[in-house]
């Protein structure tokens, strides 16, 4: 395997950040800074410029990086010739995925990924879109899933899950009477809303039509996860929107309830997003393929 060291600063220059870094490696933050220390020690030149929370590469860094670059790729190909000649798979591939995937889809799916490849190691950074493209560009991860619009014509990406978004309300709401209501019925009612930022929130005010704008909701609260919204609607708090794939769970048991709405589409494509095949090494191609096979999931 590359040499730890140089796998942690490698990470730490990518995500200019200690503690970013020690999420993707799973390792403790003071063991990153641990590694970093001995590694300028050995050196005998600062690496890094640390202001509070931020830090930036010295000159030295700078160096290092390059030569850290060239190491981690020759590494890559020797590991894909090696693998190619001994017919195995083997090695590390590292993910990005919006919250709704990282959370409620991709953990399910990759079970049997694992049993194919056992020596395959997967890591999974969640975050927002504009987040998970970043680690994308910086070369953090291989490959990404997030909704459309996609910002850059440079990259290639396939479609991977079509996702439903659904009012949401306790049992007892008088909408779980009625077979669909009307985008006007929202207006008025208590809302919990997601937070600014969110991408729900973002696609669903953008999703409404000109009889029910976004000021014409009655927001209650204003909560910063799906976790949250469901446990306030759950206590009879007013009504949300969410994704089926995040109260699927329960819809089933019974704590709530969907409600259809007419004449509003509140449908988003998810794709997968990476640079090009030249920048994925053998494992991380198979997972790209393992994925695109996936697209044919039951997406209802």
């Amino acid at each position: 395997m590359m040499d730890f060291t140089i796998k942690v600063f490698l990470t730490v220059a990518r995500m200019n950040s200690f503690t970013r870094a020690a999420e993707v490696l799973n390792l403790s933050q003071p063991a990153v800074t641990h590694q970093i220390k001995n590694l300028e020690g050995l050196l005998k030149a600062r690496l890094f410029n640390r202001d509070q929370n931020r830090i930036e590469l010295t000159n030295a860094g700078k160096i290092f990086l390059r030569y850290s670059e060239e190491i981690n790729l020759l590494y890559q190909k020797a590991m894909a010739e090696i693998h190619d000649i001994t017919n195995q798979m083997a090695g590390d591939v590292h993910l990005g995925a919006a919250l709704i995937m990282g959370k409620y889809l991709l953990p399910r799916i990759f079970g049997n990924f694992k049993k194919m490849y056992p020596k395959v190691n997967l890591s999974m950074l969640v975050g927002n879109s504009k987040e998970i493209l970043g680690f994308l560009e910086k070369g953090v991860i291989e490959l990404a899933i997030v909704p459309e619009p996609i910002p850059s014509k440079d990259l290639v990406t396939f479609p991977f899950y079509r996702d439903y978004l659904t009012a949401v309300v306790y049992p007892s709401h008088p909408w779980c009477k009625k077979e669909a209501i009307t985008v006007d019925e929202l207006c008025g009612e208590d809302f919990i809303s997601r937070e600014v930022g969110s991408a729900t929130r973002e696609f669903f005010q953008k999703s409404l039509g000109h009889s029910c704008k976004w000021a014409d909701l009655k927001p209650v609260m204003v909560l910063g996860s799906s976790e949250a919204v469901k446990m306030a609607v759950i206590g009879e708090m007013g009504f949300s929107i969410l994704s089926r794939l995040a109260i699927r769970s329960e819809v089933e048991l019974g704590l709530l309830k969907e409600v259809r709405l007419k004449d509003v589409n509140l449908i988003r494509d998810f794709f997968v997003v990476y640079k090009s095949e030249e920048h994925l090494d053998l494992p991380s191609l198979k997972l790209k393929e393992y994925l695109k096979s996936k697209t044919e999931l039951d997406h209802s």
